[in-house]
């Protein structure tokens, strides 16, 4: 019978109907009926083998007559096959006994309408000898006959198309469930991934609050210059907050206000560089990453010491990777900057958007303080 043609990933075959009665009959399920009916009637035909008074031609047109013949039994029993697999219900109990009843009808049908064909043109058949149209009952037993052959050559085509449709339906529902279960997980992550990053937001602006309070209890003056800072701050960093991603540049600027608030409250007590190439700066990252690394080496490296420190950002292209890195002369692991929640934020986010080809390396600086590297893949790096 024909092959199954279903909607969804499974559906690789070119089929005549999109939907419908006929939903699941393909050229390629067609064309193997053709083939079965076409081998049939080679091997009727090869019974006979032409005589000395008939052509080659001519058994070439008896052959052709015995495939239209096999194709008259064969072509009811596909559409009823087809048809009845689309309208019947799908309980086990009600489908099979339609397509059994289907199957039956449809290839007595078949058959005997292939009788009364061959009984019009009888001369053209080989097996003329068999018609005795004297005999009572013999037209009975030829039908007989006939139909035991055709028909279970009906069923046997109807059962193996019945279990490759079945089959595709199955592939295409796993198929369906499999796509369904990883859209879920997509959007399971990225609700995680927007729940660990609104975790460092308010972190930062309460730190940044909390010192705007202090300055202005011990330098008024200081605190007016250093609401204008923050605007800016904030200004740059709302925009892009809660993107899914961010530039290298948009992060570094970003991190340039940060300092800037907290050089108005340290003063000399902060110092800083930033060496990242402008090459680099259009490189795709994650955003707010690097501002919390610069936030954990003011906060846990330099603040707590009397004599402040310096931050180093640095960037560069290695191995197909980008690195990002901030080493601090601050504490060192003295403070509790490995393990705070910011650091634990990133590995988390770094993990659910890169695997294992992304990470944050923490280590001791010489001779003092902290660096760490965020290594982000390629795919990220790129502009």
């Amino acid at each position: 019978m024909t092959s199954a043609a279903v909607p969804g990933p499974a559906r690789s075959r070119r089929g005549f109907a999109a939907s419908g009665v006929l939903d699941g009959l393909t050229r390629n399920g067609a064309g193997l009926v053709g083939l079965v009916c076409l081998v049939n009637a080679i091997r009727r035909k090869s019974m006979n083998v032409p005589g000395i008074d008939e052509s080659l031609g001519g058994w070439l047109a008896g052959l052709a007559t015995m495939f239209g013949l096999s194709l008259v039994v064969a072509v009811p029993v596909m559409l009823a096959v087809v048809a009845t697999s689309n309208l019947a219900p799908a309980r086990p109990g009600l489908r099979y006994p339609a397509l059994a009843a289907a199957v039956i009808l449809s290839s007595v049908a078949g058959t005997a309408l292939m009788v009364a064909i061959e009984h019009a043109f009888v001369g053209a058949i080989a097996f003329v000898d068999l018609w005795d149209l004297d005999a009572p009952g013999v037209v009975v037993e030829f039908l007989k006959g006939y139909w035991l052959r055709y028909g279970l050559l009906a069923a046997f085509g109807s059962a193996v198309y019945v279990y490759a449709r079945a089959a595709d339906r199955a592939s295409a529902l796993a198929a369906q469930a499999e796509l369904d279960r990883a859209r879920l997980e997509q959007q399971l992550e990225e609700a995680r991934l927007q729940m660990l990053q609104a975790q460092i937001e308010p972190h930062f602006l309460f730190n940044t609050l909390a010192m705007l309070r202090r300055l202005y209890q011990t330098s008024p003056t200081a605190a007016q210059e250093m609401v204008g800072s923050l605007m800016r701050y904030l200004g740059v960093a709302l925009p892009h907050a809660r993107a899914g991603t961010t530039t290298l540049g948009s992060e570094v600027s970003l991190v340039e206000a940060y300092l800037a608030i907290h050089r108005r409250r340290m003063g000399q007590r902060l110092g800083y560089a930033i060496d990242v190439p402008d090459a680099l700066r259009a490189a795709h990252v994650p955003p707010l990453m690097l501002l919390t690394l610069v936030e954990n080496a003011v906060k846990h490296g330099l603040a707590p010491l009397p004599e402040g420190g310096f931050i180093h950002i640095g960037a560069a292209q290695r191995g197909g990777a980008l690195t990002v890195e901030v080493s601090d002369s601050g504490r060192g692991f003295g403070a509790p900057s490995g393990a705070g929640t910011g650091l634990a934020n990133i590995r988390a986010r770094l993990a659910a958007l890169h695997g294992r080809s992304a990470r944050l390396d923490v280590r001791a600086n010489r001779p003092r303080g902290v660096v760490a590297t965020l290594v982000l893949p390629s795919a990220s790096a790129s502009t």
